[in-house]
Formats: structure tokens, sequence, C-alpha cells
């Protein structure tokens, strides 16, 4: 395969990526599921020589697997572009990103011990639950923790629908809900090891009964 047909393989990826974080063809679009993905034809992409450029230089540095994921760090991150042009901003953003990856389970253990010292502060009882909005969504909004301390907690606990109609959160919400299925370490694990202190910053939720292995 060529440095052309690389980035037009990168580009149609950008695209079922941005589709799978923005709904571009619909909210239930799933680029995870395997079956639907957002393609253009070549000679448009050849068309579009900024683009083709754009996409050959980034596929010239990085191979197809770093490239999925600079593209998914920067929709995780709320850039509605994904990152492109891909400047130094997008870089350190999935830099940021990969740190988080390689330091999961103690980046997990802070956040949950931040979110635990906040309700005490606070005298809240449970973070995931409020009439208004939960301490847990605007302590990510805040960049207090981090995005998959919120998809591991919601995958067990799962409070994230309660709040996703919300005007304010519902960006947020739906981030964390398509965000969910990159998080492919086994979360289940690293769950149960934290339960005495996650049972404690969510009192009201049931998280005895969870069985499945992430």
């Amino acid at each position: 395969m060529n440095n052309l047909d690389k980035g037009f393989e990168a580009y149609n990826l950008y695209l079922s990526l941005r589709a799978h974080f923005h709904g571009g063809t619909g909210k239930n679009f799933d680029i995870t599921t395997g079956y639907k993905k957002v393609r253009t034809s070549y000679e448009t992409y050849k068309k579009k020589a900024s683009i083709a450029s754009m996409f050959r230089v980034l596929t010239d540095r990085y191979d197809y697997d770093t490239v999925h994921d600079i593209i998914v760090s920067n929709f995780a991150n709320g850039d509605k572009y994904g990152g492109m042009p891909f400047d130094s901003n997008a870089m350190d953003v999935y830099k940021d990103w990969l740190s988080r990856k390689n330091k999961r389970t103690y980046q997990f253990e802070q956040d949950l011990d931040s979110i635990y010292n906040r309700m005490q502060q606070d005298n809240i009882e449970d973070c995931t639950v409020d009439s208004g909005h939960p301490l847990i969504i605007k302590m990510l909004l805040g960049k207090q923790i981090a995005l998959e301390t919120v998809v591991i907690l919601n995958r067990e606990l799962n409070f994230i629908d309660e709040y996703k109609d919300d005007l304010i959160l519902k960006d947020t919400c739906m981030t964390v809900i398509k965000y969910t299925p990159f998080l492919e370490e086994s979360t289940k694990r690293m769950f149960l090891k934290y339960q005495s202190l996650i049972n404690k910053i969510a009192r009201t939720r049931n998280s005895s009964n969870t069985t499945e292995i992430y």
C-alpha cells in the first residue's frame, strides 16, 4: 500500500470515528460493531488536496493503530474535529491520553481518592446522584478526574443515562457513552479491587451484583 492509499484508509477511519462520536449518520452509528463504516470514494479523496496531504503526512509519521488512537483521544477530549489538522495541540492531547492509559490503575485510585475527599469536604452522600448535576460529572467537566474513571464507574453503576437528556450535561454524557467501547482493559477487576471505596462514594448504588468481566 502506497502512502496515498494509507492516507485514504486513515481518512475513512477518521470519517467513521467522527460519525461514531458525533452521529453524522445517526446517533446509533457504532464503529465498534464492525459492520457499519463511513467511506468516501478514492477519487473524491484525491480531489481534496489539503485533506489528502494532511493524512499522507500523518500516515508517514505514524502507523494505523497510532493514527486511530490520536483521533479517538481527541474526539474523547471534546474536539469535534478529532484533532484535525493534527497539530501540536492534538498531539499533546494524544500524549496525555497515552499517559493515562499507561497508568490506568494508579489514575483510577487517585481519582477515587479525589472524589471521596471532595464528598467529605462538601458533605455529599453519593457522587453519582444529585437533583441537579452530580459531583462526578462536575469533577469530570472541571478536569479534576479522568474520563476513563467515569467510564469504569458507569460500566458498573450505570448512572450516566440518568443525565443524558440534561441540556448542560448531554454532550458530556454522550462522550462517556461513545468512548466506553474503546476502553478495552479488564476494568471489572479494577472496579472490584477498589469496591470498598467505591461503595463509599456511591452509597445508593447497588454495586454488589456485578458479574461480567470486561
